[in-house]
């Protein structure tokens, strides 16, 4: 008794530690590279995009570190299993995509905006780094934040389903607001990014591998950015 009580608290300070750490890092990437006597303004877009995709890669693999016991053994588990778990899970993936469409057409009923200003942040980014948008948001976004905002709350809430999903939930969608709102109508939009965390929560809550909601956050992020590059190609 006395060891799991132990367990779960080193388990409940891993936890935070990592939320600290992924909130701190992600703030000081312009100044991490200052350190080291380099402007990033005086940088070229070339050399601006290798360096921000290398921060990003290396932030997820000293997560991946921190986590090393509890991912090595997921992915094993993926790569023997990935077809099981893709067909009892990608409902998920259709059922939320259903519910942030529904969210989203409430939204734009009740006010004059149409897209959050975090989507807006992403579509000019697409434009002018498209490279480093597609690469983050497809490539490492998928295993950064569910190591994050899944794995993390799960090792603080691991006795309790309900409090996990939800604050897995409610703060990963909460993030992709409240850093780019610059008004209070956009808080709305809240509601439909934290759909996907509380489905991947849900997801993971269930299959116990945190590769399975990587997977369906992979697919979800490939899909919708590739839609945007279609769309900017078009118009």
């Amino acid at each position: 008794m006395i060891k799991e009580k132990n367990r779960d608290l080193r388990n409940m300070f891993i936890g935070f530690g990592v939320i600290l750490l992924y909130l701190i890092l992600s703030s000081i990437p312009y100044d991490v590279i200052s350190w080291f006597g380099v402007n990033y303004n005086k940088l070229n877009i070339l050399a601006k995009t290798i360096y921000l995709v290398l921060y990003e890669i290396i932030l997820t693999l000293i997560i991946i570190y921190i986590y090393r016991n509890d991912f090595i053994p997921n992915i094993k588990d993926f790569i023997k299993n990935n077809i099981n778990y893709f067909k009892k899970y990608i409902k998920y993936w259709f059922l939320m995509l259903l519910l942030m469409i529904v969210s989203n057409l409430v939204i734009t009923m009740f006010t004059t905006t149409n897209i959050s200003q975090n989507q807006s942040t992403i579509i000019e980014n697409l434009k002018i780094a498209p490279i480093y948008t597609f690469i983050v948001s497809v490539i490492v976004a998928p295993f950064l934040e569910e190591l994050v905002f899944r794995l993390s709350f799960r090792k603080i809430f691991a006795h309790t389903n309900t409090l996990f999903i939800f604050f897995s939930g409610f703060i990963f969608g909460s993030m992709h607001v409240i850093g780019n709102f610059s008004n209070l109508i956009d808080l709305l939009f809240i509601i439909p990014y934290s759909i996907p965390g509380f489905i991947f929560a849900y997801v993971y809550a269930k299959s116990n591998n945190i590769c399975v909601p990587i997977s369906l956050h992979f697919i979800h992020n490939g899909i919708m950015m590739s839609l945007q590059i279609l769309l900017y190609i078009l118009m």
